[in-house]
Order: C-alpha cells, then structure tokens, then sequence
C-alpha cells in the first residue's frame, strides 16, 4: 500500500484532520504510526481501510495505491466510491474500540472468528485450520466456546486481532491494539504481528504509547501532530514524543501522594460469584471439543476481600479475565455478589438501591460508549434525574478539571477517543462522590491526558475520596496509587497488599 495525503478534512471542520503525509507500507514490513489526541491518527486508519472519506462528506486530496490499483481524489466532495467488499480483502483493520469489529450476532467466539471467513467463502476445513491457528498464536483456546458478550475488554480485543488475522490480508491495521491487555497478552500479540510479517503481511499500528515490545521491530514510524507529520523514523519519533502527547514509558512521575484516612470508603469481604447459567439456544458449531470450563455456573471470584479506606487510591490488576470488571460493577449493585458482602461508604451494595449507591458512588465504564448518549459534551455532564442532577458549579468544575471548557458545546463523539473518555469521567466527577470507581481509566488516554488523570485523582484523594481503579498499566499505577490488589484466579494475590 502507498498514500500520498495532501489533505483531509472533516465536514464543516475548522481545521485539517491530516496534511503533508506520505507513507509507503511494503509486504512483510512493522510501520508504527504515533500521535496524541486529536493528531490524526484514526483518521489515516479509516482512509487506509477504506471507510475515508466515503460518504461521510469528507474531501480528500491525494491518492492510494493497492494491490496493484490506484484511487485518485481530487478533494472534491464526491470521492471515488470504494468498493469495501473488494478492499477488506486486502486490508483488515480493528479499531480502538476493539467491541465494534466483532460482529455481536454470533453465539461463541469461534463463530466470530469465523464470520469474515464464511462471508469469503473460504472452505470449512481451511476455515477451522485458520482459526485453530489463530487461537493457538494469541491462547484463545478457553474462550472459543465463550459467548462474545461475556468476555472483558481485554479479551474483546484479543479475539478482534484474531479475528482480523485469520482473514488472511496482506494489510493489518490495528488502532491501539494493546489497549486494555495484560503483559502476557500483550507478548502474544506482538509475537503474532512477527509472526504475520514473516509470511508477508504488512502490519502498521497507530497508537499514542510507544511499547518497546513493538517500537524495538519497526522498519519505519512516523509521528503525528494536529494532523501534520513532525518526525520520520524510530529514533526521531522517540526523542519528539513527549512534546507531541505520546506516551513514553519510563517518563512517569513518582508517586507523592497522602496518607489515607482511616475510615473505610469501599470494603469488599469473602466476596464470591460466578457466570450464570447461560440460556440455551441453538447454535452451529465448528468441529472441536467444547471446554467444560465455558458452561454456565464458572467461578470468577472466591473469597475475594479488601478494602479502600477514605483519601486512598489503589489500583485493582491481574490478567484479563479475571473479574476486576464484575468486583468494579458491584460497588454500584449493577452485579450481586452471590456471597460475601460489598459495602460503600457504608451502604450494603446488594441491599440498596442503584439510585442510592449512585448518591455516593460514582463508576466510570471502560467503554465510554456505555456511559456517552447526550448531544453535546456540557449536556452530558449536566445529565441526571431532577432531584440528583449535578449543580451548574460542579458540572463546571469537572468541565475545568478534565479539560473539557473549550469543547463543552462539541458533541461527544465528534472528539477523539481520548477526549471521549475524559468526558465520560466528567460526569462521574460532576456528582462529588465519595468513592470513585474507574475501569481501566488510562486506556485511549495519550500522554497529555494522562497527566489531567493524574491530577484529577490527586483532588480526589485530598478531598477525601476513596479511589478503586482497574488497570493493567502499572506504570500509571505506581506513580498514582498507595498500592495495588492483585487478582489472580478469583483471589488477591499473596504480598499484594489486598487487605487491610
């Protein structure tokens, strides 16, 4: 694949998404595409998949040339029409939001991994072969049978990778895809991306944190800004990095936080739950022996205790899969334990009412577009029933803390994912809990946002607050949390400070 990007603009935008940027992405070659929030790097992703400009009324000058074609644009507001069948034969691509690849009509994962293959008409046998591979490559095996709606964040975006690779492209391109993945899932997929190149496949990976594990292979990258390239090649684009947004490990701050107070804001004690039956319907099935383990009935949690004590901020870690999600979604009696006793600031999370834990609690979600359905940014922050809707002060303070002012009057989803994510958290903030729940908070955070998260959890803790926050970035973790509770087969891990 070769671009030539003159320019790209969004409808009615003030400013040009992307300008200046030629790229070149030989078979068989690793390009890491860098950039903070709003640099433009998702919008390469779309033009380089096919969906830019469409019929979005985008206007793009420039050219693309693959497989031995070329689509020309003029800039003009009636582009080229791409066939996308043809295109995804070439290129696959898994977004930042991992969720929105996976098709959600399919009973188990092995069916989703399935799906653009049957849409290819690749034969059963084939078929199998390539997913079993795939499973083997990224340890897939356990959830093959899983229903897609069970899985974590990290697991969603384990099988969107396997399920963009089996599709046999000579273009891979991943948005962020170590997001939200634990170490050992992270290896597993740079191992595949190595893998996929040593057969030919041209891998390019947009992302906002530089990960050695990729960085260290990459024939070429390219840092973005505003939507201009600003440093060509990995030692360039490292030392520009910062300055730009981008995450660098090894950069972050040290920990100075305050002791904690010594009442308790959030206890978890002998907490224990499993998956529930699911309900059974019929389904085709690829050949292969289901995992007992996958029906309904699997242990997640046992005997799972802790607590976060007032002006405390510890992190919640372990391996995806292993139920930080559910314990995070019982603080809010969204999950009933089924033994053991969950309370919040005083409250007995599986006796009160939602409304009343959410009088005192506030959970942010990992995807935003769980938490995001208002038409502009300040309504969204505003939203809330009459009686318990947050104050036009509070609701501008959380504007101000997530540096959101500006774009207060911008709807939510026409702001990068970065972005996004901090408006979700504003209207957690805009109620002044007591306790504060994050999912997995720094994920599509670039390095400028990580910073206001930093400083947004310093507030919170000196007011007062008790802060649980689900990561895998331990980094993140060290530098702004008292301690961390390791979870690990459904229990706290020995020495990681899971009790008090």
């Amino acid at each position: 694949m070769e671009l030539r990007i003159n320019s790209y603009r969004y409808p009615d935008a003030a400013r040009l998404a992307l300008s200046g940027l030629r790229l070149s992405v030989p078979p068989g070659s690793l390009t890491v595409v860098a950039g903070g929030a709003g640099s433009g790097k998702s919008t390469l992703a779309g033009i380089m998949a096919g969906y830019l400009p469409g019929r979005t009324g985008g206007r793009l000058d420039g050219s693309i040339r693959l497989a031995g074609q070329s689509v020309e644009y003029d800039g003009g507001g009636e582009p080229p029409v791409v066939d996308l069948r043809q295109w995804t034969r070439h290129v696959a691509y898994v977004p930042q939001d991992a969720r929105s690849y996976l098709s959600m009509i399919r009973s188990t994962v092995a069916e989703e991994l399935a799906f653009g293959l049957e849409n290819a008409g690749v034969p059963q046998p084939q078929m199998e072969a390539r997913i079993a591979d795939a499973a083997a490559r990224l340890q897939l095996g356990s959830l093959l049978q899983r229903d897609p709606a069970r899985l974590s964040g990290g697991q969603e975006r384990l099988v969107a990778i396997a399920a963009a690779a089996v599709c046999g492209a000579g273009v891979l391109v991943l948005d962020e895809p170590l997001a939200g993945l634990d170490a050992a899932a992270a290896a597993r997929v740079a191992g595949t991306i190595g893998r996929l190149r040593a057969a030919g496949t041209a891998v390019v990976v947009l992302t906002h944190t530089l990960v050695d594990a990729l960085a260290a292979d990459a024939g070429q990258a390219l840092l973005l800004r505003d939507g201009v390239p600003v440093a060509d090649g990995p030692d360039a684009v490292h030392r520009h990095a910062a300055k730009a947004g981008v995450v660098v490990p090894g950069a972050g701050p040290e920990a100075a936080l305050p002791a904690p107070r010594a009442a308790a804001a959030l206890e978890y004690r002998g907490v224990r739950y499993s998956y529930p039956e699911p309900a059974r319907r019929p389904r085709r099935r690829l050949r292969g022996r289901r995992d007992a383990a996958q029906d309904g009935g699997q242990p997640l949690l046992a005997d799972v205790s802790f607590t976060v004590a007032a002006g405390e901020c510890v992190a919640l870690t372990g391996p995806n899969g292993t139920g930080k999600t559910t314990l995070l979604k019982m603080a809010l009696g969204l999950i009933r334990p089924d033994g053991g006793i969950v309370r919040v600031a005083g409250l007995d999370a599986a006796a009160a009412a939602v409304g009343e834990l959410a009088s005192v609690a506030g959970l942010l979600f990992q995807n935003p577009a769980d938490q995001l359905f208002e038409r502009t940014v300040r309504r969204e922050v505003s939203f809330g029933p009459p009686r318990s809707r947050p104050a036009p002060d509070a609701v501008g303070e959380a504007l101000e803390a997530c540096g959101l002012s500006a774009v207060a009057d911008v709807h939510p989803y026409e702001l990068p994912a970065s972005q996004r994510r901090l408006v979700a958290l504003a209207t957690v903030l805009a109620r002044r809990p007591r306790v504060l729940v994050l999912d997995e908070p720094t994920v599509s955070l670039d390095g400028h946002g990580r910073a206001l998260l930093g400083r947004i959890l310093a507030d919170a803790v000196a007011r007062g607050a008790g802060v649980l926050l689900s990561t895998h970035d331990l980094e993140f973790a060290r530098s702004h949390c008292h301690r961390a509770v390791a979870l690990g087969a459904g229990v706290p891990a020995a020495g990681s400070g899971g009790g008090r």
